[in-house]
């Protein structure tokens, strides 16, 4: 059996499952919308809603020691999961060797999710080439998704990091003061607030 190499049991999700307000769209494609979300250092990532309610959310997080690949499972029926509990999982593309992992329990916008991250690329080169996804905690089935245009989706989210890449290799720091502890103009006293 394959087994995620854990880098984070939890990852910072935007305010809504599949369209957060911080994060910018990139394209949609085959009913997939590709975002970049600001809050995990820049990444992008791929996200689609099943017809059940559930949310899928695959993408990068530059925000730890080194580059990670997450992937979210979000449903509102999911009352009882518990924010900040791991839970074991095991995922399986097709009939492929499946992956264990362990699953960090959130929640966000009413919506409990479990998050996974992996180091690993071939969860994700996995993720793209096959049909299905199925995820099971304790040898039930909790999800079993149809993996269709995720070729697609992956290549697109791949093309919008080359290019939040490309754009910030352009964009110079912000200038530094020469003098640090020079008194600046627009900032007041929070002692005397008539200081000009």
């Amino acid at each position: 059996m394959k087994r995620f190499p854990i880098v984070s049991v939890a990852v910072l999700l935007a305010a809504t499952p599949a369209f957060p307000t911080d994060a910018i769209p990139w394209k949609e494609v085959g009913g997939w919308v590709v975002m970049m979300d600001p809050t995990l250092g820049n990444a992008c990532y791929v996200s689609t809603i099943y017809e059940d309610g559930t949310v899928l959310r695959l993408g990068f997080n530059f925000t730890g020691s080194q580059g990670a690949i997450y992937i979210a499972l979000g449903n509102q029926n999911w009352k009882s999961l518990e924010p900040g509990k791991d839970y074991p999982v095991v995922i399986t593309f097709d009939r492929e060797t499946p992956w264990n992992a362990v699953a960090s329990g959130m929640e966000f916008s009413n919506i409990n999710w479990l998050t996974v991250h992996t180091t690993d690329m071939d969860f994700a080169a996995e993720f793209a080439r096959k049909h299905t996804m199925n995820a099971t905690f304790q040898g039930r089935s909790i999800a079993t998704l149809q993996l269709r245009g995720s070729a697609r989706a992956v290549s697109e989210m791949l093309n919008c990091q080359d290019a939040v890449k490309a754009y910030s290799s352009t964009q110079q720091p912000a200038p530094q003061p020469a003098d640090p502890f020079a008194v600046t103009p627009d900032v007041k006293s929070a002692t005397d607030p008539f200081a000009l």
